[in-house]
């Protein structure tokens, strides 16, 4: 998904640098940091990602949820 952000030029700038210094685009780096905030506030709340990487999980089965019964929602354009 793709998401504008206005940040002043000091904190992008410092941001970039911290990304290369970790071989990391922006977006890596910055989804990283957001991901590692929601799992402080909410611990109990992984992704899929994480518990399949997750010894203690590898032998769950997870369930996902059943959409056959959805629709197609439609999509406006200006």
């Amino acid at each position: 998904m793709n998401v504008t952000l206005k940040l002043p030029d000091e904190i992008i700038s410092e941001a970039r640098h911290r990304a290369v210094a970790r071989s990391q685009s922006l977006s890596q780096w910055v989804a990283e940091l957001l991901q590692a905030e929601i799992a402080r506030h909410h611990p109990d709340r992984q992704t899929l990602s994480q518990r399949l990487g997750d010894p203690a999980t590898a032998d769950r089965d997870f369930e996902l949820p059943d959409r056959q019964g959805e629709t197609e929602r439609p999509i406006p354009f200006p």
